[in-house]
């Protein structure tokens, strides 16, 4: 799975950089940013940790190539 920060939805409570240090960290005006977009299976948790502790709901998901998106369509490989 991908991740997204959706940067009109953060509002820098920076709650993701504490849980998930490694995926997130903040730009220069506060806001959330993804570090890695390509998320581990190992870091899976945490990362869902993250999106789940988010006040604005601002991160979440996306399918990457290859991957269904839930409604029963893939993203183009490559």
């Amino acid at each position: 799975m991908r991740l997204r920060v959706d940067p009109v939805k953060c509002q820098g409570y920076a709650i993701c950089t504490e849980v998930a240090a490694r995926h997130f960290s903040l730009d220069d005006w506060g806001f959330a940013q993804a570090l890695v977009v390509d998320v581990a299976e190992a870091d899976v948790e945490a990362v869902t940790e993250a999106i789940t502790d988010c006040p604005v709901r601002a991160i979440r998901w996306i399918p990457g190539p290859g991957e269904d998106d839930g409604r029963g369509t893939q993203e183009p490989a490559g």
